[in-house]
């Protein structure tokens, strides 16, 4: 290496190392912690909805089918695109009249304004659900314990510090989406894409809030509706950054492409919990991703509920054809009242 470039990368290595340092001091005195959540509106949470739709119709036709599936959407120059593939069991007998009726009425509830790139009367769906692997089935099928559909780590989390048990800034939120959502739907200037983010811990509580809108809203009147829903859900004083981009009129899958299983901090804890990895939509219940993640969320609810703990994390981990778990660890963080 040439002593030159050799010595830029000592002189960028040194840098780094020392904005590091930096960045690791303030972090020991920081105690901002920052979650986010999004509408049923945004476009990952529509291709979980739809995966989601998927199962049940599956479930509804045979109970015992095993279902694994995953939707894409987008826009395109053609009118949009949404793709539903995966593994599904041929006993579920979901047809590709089924698949486009469910993304139907999927999209009809969470999108409002179709644009060129995704109009909800010229969009193309592609149905691609293939039979489950036979490996896979041998494998978690058995006569007397069923077996987890794939290894993998769950976890399961509660708190008494909100009515919820779910991690405080993730529960405000959490809160303040549920009362958008309600906004977004009465309002017929907005439309179903948004995201709320917070960060607590500073002297002002700070509140990121974007919202699909159509051209002619009043923002101003905006600004005073989600301030209000703020309010009603932060108890300290706040600072609402409404729309940083600007105008927000294009959304959903025209705005951004949707994916399943691309929002699991959100469908969980928020980050200041850990996730297992892996994702919950569309997915039956012999995949422990799912289940075994409720499962570990129950117990740690239960802990606290029953005041043995003020905080409870539960991790399991499991072996794919296995019925018992490798790992079973409870955590309560100092916070146990009985004796163990």
């Amino acid at each position: 290496m040439p002593t030159k470039v050799l010595f830029d990368v000592v002189i960028q290595q040194k840098m780094a190392f020392q904005s590091l340092r930096f960045l690791t001091r303030r972090l020991k005195l920081s105690k901002y912690v920052t979650a986010e959540t999004v509408s049923p509106g945004h476009p990952d949470k529509i291709a979980d909805l739809i995966s989601d739709y998927v199962l049940t119709k599956a479930l509804q036709n045979n109970s015992s089918s095993r279902v694994a599936v995953e939707t894409f959407l987008t826009g395109t120059k053609n009118g949009g695109l949404v793709l539903v593939g995966g593994e599904i069991s041929e006993i579920a007998e979901i047809t590709t009249d089924d698949v486009h009726t469910i993304v139907k009425e999927a999209l009809n509830k969470t999108i409002r304004t179709s644009f060129d790139d995704f109009d909800l009367d010229n969009l193309s769906i592609y149905n691609e659900l293939t039979p489950q692997s036979e490996e896979i089935r041998a494998a978690v099928e058995d006569d007397k314990d069923q077996g987890a559909g794939d290894q993998g780590i769950m976890v399961g989390f509660a708190t008494n510090k909100t009515k919820s048990f779910m991690p405080p800034t993730f529960d405000m939120s959490r809160n303040i989406q549920k009362s958008l959502w309600d906004l977004q739907n009465s309002d017929e200037m907005l439309d179903l894409d948004s995201k709320v983010q917070v960060t607590s811990g500073g002297e002002k509580t700070k509140v990121v809030v974007s919202t699909q809108h159509n051209k002619a809203i009043d923002m101003e009147k905006l600004f005073q509706e989600v301030s209000e829903i703020v309010s009603n859900n932060v108890e300290s004083e706040f600072e609402l950054d409404l729309n940083p981009s600007g105008t927000f009129v294009k959304g959903g899958p025209a705005g951004d492409t949707g994916l399943t299983g691309r929002k699991i901090v959100v469908d969980s804890y928020g980050p200041s919990v850990p996730v297992g990895g892996g994702a919950f939509s569309g997915k039956d219940p012999s995949k422990v991703d799912r289940s075994a993640a409720y499962a570990a969320r129950h117990l740690a609810k239960n802990i606290v509920a029953h005041k043995l703990a003020d905080d409870c994390l539960v991790r399991v981990s499991y072996a794919i054809g296995k019925a018992e778990p490798y790992e079973l660890t409870i955590e309560t963080f100092g916070t146990l009242k009985v004796e163990q």
